[in-house]
């Protein structure tokens, strides 16, 4: 399997914060079934500001270090972007793709969308970009709207759900979210979001539970035919169900009603 969102580059933002952490949670991935991984630390103006030459240093730290060890893994980058008014000329500028594609690992305000985020998303589009949204499940909008975010993809945008929210992590109301969204065909992307902050890994738990309440095929769509897809910046489609209808069923929304 393919992770495509997690924060194991090295001492640059809250996640891993040295090299030693990093080799620690890599071998734990690799323990998992997980072949390919994407480092994508924020990139958050003003803030975590890791610009392109800042990612490269650090990846080549990285680099060296997994050779040193003998790990057979393949590692990419493209930080997650924090939207805001110049971040098409930002992400084009610095190359902030995932792996040379035209995808890009984006997020935005959790308290709430800011008036001008489907202008901001139009601008990446209208550029040949691919946005990815991380997290969908985890913004007050979506949780309290849960089917608003068909309007999303059918605006082009892509949705990557943590593995920590199918499990709970985030509390129940993300979790309910994230379910609504894989149960209706509404997500593309399954990953970690890993910060090295604890020992557990999340991404095998959450995906033998979608296996077990959805089927097979979801998991490995969101695990690895979609992720190989986008490493090799083929187009995904951004509905794959026969039917989509947007309404609370299914094995999780059984316990909220």
């Amino acid at each position: 399997m393919i992770d495509i969102h997690t924060h194991i580059l090295p001492a640059c933002d809250d996640g891993s914060p040295n090299v030693e952490t990093s080799i620690v949670f890599i071998k734990k991935m690799i323990d998992a079934g997980v072949t390919s991984i994407v480092l994508t630390p924020h990139f958050i103006r003003n803030s975590y500001h890791n610009t392109s030459d800042i990612i490269e240093s650090k990846f080549e730290l990285l680099q060296k270090a997994v050779k040193a060890e003998n790990i057979d893994i393949d590692l990419y980058t493209g930080p997650e972007v924090y939207l805001d008014i110049y971040s098409k000329d930002t992400i084009i500028s610095e190359n902030f793709t995932i792996n040379n594609t035209k995808y890009v690992l984006v997020e935005t305000n959790l308290t709430g969308f800011p008036n001008n985020l489907f202008e901001i998303l139009y601008e990446l589009v209208n550029n040949g970009l691919y946005p990815i949204l991380a997290h969908p499940e985890r913004y007050s909008n979506i949780i309290n709207d849960p089917g608003s975010a068909e309007e999303l993809i059918y605006k082009n945008i892509y949705f990557q759900v943590n593995a920590g929210s199918i499990l709970g992590h985030y509390g129940k109301k993300i979790q309910k979210a994230a379910w609504f969204l894989i149960e209706n065909g509404l997500v593309h992307f399954l990953a970690s979001d890993c910060h090295c902050r604890n020992s557990e890994y999340s991404l095998p738990k959450a995906i033998d539970v979608i296996r077990k309440h959805i089927d097979d095929y979801t998991v490995r769509l969101l695990t690895e035919i979609n992720p190989s897809k986008m490493l090799n910046n083929e187009k995904i489609e951004f509905f794959y169900l026969d039917k989509v209808e947007i309404k609370n069923r299914g094995f999780f929304s059984r316990f909220f009603k």
